[in-house]
This record gives C-alpha cells, sequence and structure tokens, in this order.
C-alpha cells in the first residue's frame, strides 16, 4: 500500500473510531469483574488490522470473479450453523477454541455478489433481474434468520435496499423488493392489506408487468399476508419481547423493557459532557445490561456525553463519507456499487445500534461495529473497510 493511494481521510476516520471502540471496552469492562474482555479486543484489533490490510490488498477482478462462489460457501457456514451452532444464541459455530459467527461474513459476501450482479445487470440489463438478484439473497438471509439473528437479517435486507437505490432502481423497483414486508405488516388489518394491494397493482400496471410477474407478486404477497401470525409464533418468546417493547418498552420495565430504559438513562444522563472518563454511574452500578456489546454507546454517552458523542458519530460519517466518495468517482460498476455498500454497511450499523440504545429501533443484538466487544463482527467491518480503501485506492481501474 502506497502512501501516494492510500485515502488518509479515510484512514484517520478509521482509526478514530478504533480508538474511542477501544476506550469504550476498557471503561465497561471495568464493571465486568473476572474478565479479560479489553485484553481480548485489543487481540481483535490488532488481528482486524490485518484483515483491513488484507481487504485492501486483494485483487478486486478476483473477489469480483468469485463472488457467488464466496456467497455459496457462506450458505453452507449458515446451513452448518443453524443445525449444530453453539454459544449463548446458537449463532456461532464453534471450532476448538475458535467461535465463528458466519452470520457477520454473510453480510460481507451479500455486498459482494450484489456489487457483481448489478454490474453484470448493467452490462446485460434485464426486465426483472432486480427481483432475481434478491430472490439469489434470500438463502443467506432466511438462514441468518433461522439461527435465529433476526437483527442481521434485517440490516443485509436494509443494505441490499439502498445498493438497490444506489444501481438506480428507482422507488417502484424499491417497493416490489419491499413488498413481502408490506405485505406482512398488512396482515394485521384488512384495510392495510387493501390499500398495499391497490399500490401494488398500480406499480405493476406502471411497469407493464407480464402475467407470470403478476402472479408471482400479488399471490406470493397474498400469501405472505395470510401466513404472517403463522410465522409470528414461530418466532421464539425473547424475539417477540423485542419487538413488542420496542413499541411500548414501559408495558414491562422489569423484564423485557429493562434493556430499553436502562439505556435511554444511561444517555441521557451524560447532558452535555458527559459524567466523565469511567465515572459512568449506570455502567459502574452494573445497571445497564451488556454494557460492552449492544449497549456500548449508552456506556460512551454517559461518560463523554453530546460532545463526545458527536465526536464519534462524526468519525462514522466521515468514514462513510469518503467511502461514498469513492464509490462516486470510481470507473467500474462493481467497484462503484462496492464501494457503496461499504458505506451503507457502517450507516445501518451505526442507525440500527444507536437507535436501539436510544429507543427508537426495536433490541435486535446488533453490534456497534468497530466499537462493541467481539471477534467476529470486528473481523468483518474491518475486512469491509480494507475493501473501501482498495476501491478507493484503485478507483480509476475498470
Amino acid at each position: 500500500m502506497t502512501a501516494a493511494k492510500t485515502d488518509r481521510v479515510m484512514l484517520a476516520a478509521l482509526a478514530a473510531i478504533l480508538v474511542c471502540g477501544l476506550l469504550a471496552v476498557y471503561s465497561a469492562s471495568r464493571a465486568v469483574p473476572g474478565e479479560s474482555i479489553f485484553v481480548k479486543q485489543v487481540f481483535w484489533v490488532a488481528i482486524g488490522v490485518l484483515t483491513f490490510i488484507l481487504g485492501s490488498s486483494l485483487a478486486l477482478r478476483l473477489i469480483e470473479e468469485f463472488a457467488f462462489i464466496f456467497l455459496a460457501g457462506v450458505c453452507l457456514l449458515l446451513l452448518l450453523t443453524v443445525f449444530f451452532g453453539g454459544g449463548p444464541a446458537g449463532r456461532w459455530l464453534i471450532l476448538g477454541p475458535l467461535r465463528i459467527q458466519p452470520s457477520e461474513f454473510a453480510k460481507i459476501a451479500i455486498i459482494v455478489a450484489a456489487s457483481r450482479a448489478f454490474a453484470d445487470l448493467r452490462a446485460r440489463p434485464r426486465k426483472y433481474g432486480v427481483l432475481l438478484l434478491f430472490l439469489g439473497a434470500s438463502p443467506a438471509i432466511l438462514l441468518t434468520w433461522l439461527q435465529p439473528d433476526l437483527g442481521t437479517a434485517a440490516a443485509t435486507v436494509i443494505i441490499l435496499l439502498m445498493l438497490t437505490w444506489w444501481a438506480g432502481y428507482g422507488p417502484d423497483w424499491i417497493f416490489l423488493v419491499v413488498s413481502p414486508v408490506f405485505a406482512a405488516l398488512s396482515s394485521t388489518r384488512l384495510a392495510f392489506w387493501l390499500v398495499f394491494t391497490a399500490l401494488l397493482v398500480i406499480i405493476l400496471l406502471r411497469r407493464k408487468a407480464s402475467i407470470p410477474v403478476w402472479i408471482l407478486m400479488l399471490g406470493g404477497n397474498t400469501l405472505i399476508a395470510a401466513f404472517t401470525p403463522v410465522v409470528w409464533n414461530l418466532l421464539h418468546p425473547y424475539q417477540q419481547a423485542r419487538l413488542t417493547t420496542f413499541l411500548n418498552p414501559a408495558a414491562d420495565p422489569h423484564g423485557a423493557g429493562w434493556n430499553v430504559i436502562q439505556s435511554e438513562v444511561a444517555a441521557g444522563s451524560g447532558g452535555l459532557w458527559g459524567q466523565g472518563y469511567l465515572m459512568g454511574a449506570q455502567k459502574g452500578l452494573a445497571f445497564l445490561p451488556a454494557r460492552h456489546t449492544d449497549f456500548i454507546f449508552s456506556v460512551w454517552a454517559e461518560e463523554l456525553g453530546f460532545f463526545g458523542s458527536l465526536l464519534l458519530l462524526s468519525a462514522f460519517g466521515l468514514l462513510a463519507f469518503r467511502l461514498l466518495r469513492a464509490a462516486r468517482i470510481s470507473m467500474s460498476p462493481f467497484r462503484s456499487t462496492l464501494a457503496a455498500g461499504c458505506a451503507c454497511y457502517f450507516m445501518v450499523h451505526l442507525f440500527i445500534n444507536i437507535g436501539m440504545t436510544l429507543g427508537i429501533m426495536p433490541v435486535t443484538g446488533l453490534p456497534l461495529v468497530l466499537v462493541s466487544y467481539g471477534g467476529s463482527h470486528m473481523l468483518s467491518a474491518m475486512f469491509i473497510a480494507g475493501l473501501g480503501m482498495n476501491v478507493a485506492r484503485n478507483w480509476r481501474e475498470l
């Protein structure tokens, strides 16, 4: 990696986030006696730097060529996790001392495969190619959901939708792609379903859809609406609790709503300047759950306040801006979409994680990438950042 080609601004933003993350993990780990959490996190950051170098050095042509094979391999790992997964939530493949979370690497595989698919569609347009793209990505998303890992599955879908927009597909296509979600939500009221169906018909007429597409979209979404109550009953109780708690955390303040309420208290108590580094009361008294993983932003906000939070968010924003800049100037459709996917990856994780700590998003268990404690998500996030740097360094190549 030559200094002349390295995006130093992107590198500085990434380094700032990592430093903030280590400071936050160190503070949070002081409330977890008997565990060397901080030392382990330093180890994962060090390995993450190596994966960043790997991602920024790999031949992007090779990544493009083997994109679909990579996705198929990750799907196999996800399938093994569904049947043989271990750990607290059954999301890890345990290989001796190693614990691997395949769903984290599935996001990389889907971003790379989607970038390849959109590039192929640009070279050889197909009328309903975007629907086929989502159909191809659905096995990985479904296997992630079955682990169960609803948060990662939802984040992956959102990233795909953002990439669809970046690739030039307008609102009609976005609506058609996300129509199964709307169909599921419309199952709660007949009026909602009628409005959704009317919008679907209008869009299909606008797109001059063929008869098979009419059958697929209307018939498929009607079935989804009919079976949504059944799927709801198949969700694990903790997943149902997370979704219902999102709507009303105060309904169960000592149970499912406890995490959200304590997180909001911690974040709000920081004020403008915070209570001081290592001085957080909620964290110190162990009121704040999962303080070194899911709710680490609340630790940061409690101790560093609004301005400390603004610093962290600004670093993420700068990282995303530089990735989008690389996507905008790249001369290769694959690389452009890949860099945009890297930016979407960080922004979606940031929005969902901070949203759940503030009570505006369901508690999904999605970590704050590059900040929360953990190995798999640190390695995957650093590799994604490396891919983005790779595009920034080689934007002139086709």
